[in-house]
């Protein structure tokens, strides 16, 4: 009965911490300056709010389940605390909205040795009793933490979707624009642990379970995990493929050093400074790399390079994605927008369209199309200007 009304307790006291309420605010930041962008550049949004979490939520779960089974069948033990500094952690490296600093490779290793040093020089300035309930979490589990959670991000990249990514447009050194695609995923990973129990005897309506003579409580600790790539002279995929191998890696590394911390203790803080230069060498190569490299979406000497699709148009219904190439619509060669759209035209009730796909092979595509739906089939181009809106503002005067 203990176990019962522990458990019945445990999602209700999800919303008494501080780490749901971070996720749905990064959400909501995110969508609004993504959508304003869109509009800026495109003329209408691409993806809707909360897009980031597509594709996210059972890899969350499953990973979530497996650590809960781990840190309980292991003991391991979160303190209030220190769950309250990694959450102080998160919303710091979270104002500058960007999910790449969401990583568990920076904000779980960033924590850790801050709880580190607090243990050893924290005693003026710190309560003892915040000291005694930091040092119960026990540094030891949180490298195997952390190398989990860089392999979910492997899994994560590894699943991504052409249309998991967002098209944006950039202006180059010369003054054109180019397009880009950004990488962009932010989730929950549900988490259980033991909580001291000592901490939240106080509250009547928490219950604890003894184990060995210990009073623990059971608390979910809601994860805020994220990830963000910029991707310029790929496809979105080949990127995502290249990352997830190096971060894979990683998270072997820093697991193989998580076990040897068992026999030499001082290797588990060698595991937090791993995580986050490794992170930080990924990051840097990649963006070194990206630099050197061309543009891979960029205006096309022959046909028109697909930088996107809008969600529910009829370029979705045509199977079209990103780095495919449009040479043909009804059977007119077309070079640039303004020929595409009075090829498009001619025949508002059929579309035909010769695609150089991504192995350079032509296909064709072909669909009716119906009054009401969107007047550019909802392909997204890179152009010579970005002002969409410009564009809309003349054709409203025109008509």
């Amino acid at each position: 009965m203990d176990w019962l009304m522990e458990f019945s307790g445990v999602i209700a006291r999800v919303f008494m911490q501080p780490f749901i309420y971070l996720f749905l605010l990064l959400l909501l930041l995110s969508g609004y300056w993504r959508i304003k962008k869109d509009r800026q550049h495109f003329g209408t949004k691409v993806y809707p709010y909360f897009h980031e979490t597509k594709h996210t939520w059972s890899i969350s779960i499953i990973i979530g389940l497996i650590l809960s089974i781990l840190s309980i069948g292991f003991g391991f033990v979160i303190s209030i605390p220190f769950a309250l500094l990694l959450g102080l952690v998160m919303l710091i490296v979270a104002i500058g909205n960007r999910f790449s600093w969401m990583s568990a490779g920076y904000t779980l290793a960033i924590a850790s040795v801050i709880m580190y040093f607090l243990n050893i020089y924290g005693d003026d300035y710190l309560p003892s009793n915040w000291l005694d309930l930091l040092d119960a979490t026990d540094l030891f589990y949180i490298p195997f933490i952390i190398g989990i959670l860089l392999l979910t991000e492997t899994w994560i990249l590894s699943r991504i979707h052409h249309d998991d990514t967002y098209p944006e447009l950039v202006k180059s050194n010369r003054g054109k624009y180019l397009g880009q695609h950004r990488i962009k995923k932010l989730t929950i990973i549900p988490f259980i642990a033991l909580v001291p129990g000592g901490w939240i005897e106080p509250f009547a309506e928490w219950p604890l379970l003894e184990i060995s003579g210990q009073s623990y409580g059971v608390m979910i600790l809601p994860y805020v995990f994220g990830l963000e790539y910029i991707v310029k002279s790929r496809l979105p995929r080949e990127a995502a493929s290249w990352l997830s191998k190096r971060v894979a890696l990683l998270a072997i590394v820093i697991l193989l050093i998580a076990v040897g911390s068992y026999f030499i203790p001082f290797l588990t803080v060698v595991a937090f400074a791993v995580a986050f230069l490794g992170k930080e060498l990924i990051q840097l190569v990649y963006r070194a790399a990206e630099e050197r490299r061309t543009p891979y979406f960029r205006p096309a000497e022959r046909g028109l390079l697909v930088l996107g699709t809008l969600p529910g148009t009829p370029a979705v219904d045509l199977g079209l994605i990103p780095g495919e190439r449009i040479v043909k619509v009804n059977d007119i060669t077309v070079e640039n927008e303004d020929i595409f759209y009075q090829a498009v035209n001619q025949n508002r009730a059929f579309c035909k369209l010769s695609v150089k796909d991504l192995n350079g092979e032509v296909r064709f595509a072909q669909r009716a199309l119906y009054e009401g739906e969107h007047h550019k089939l909802g392909i997204l181009f890179v152009r010579e200007n970005d002002s969409y809106v410009q564009e809309e503002i003349i054709e409203k005067q025109e008509s």
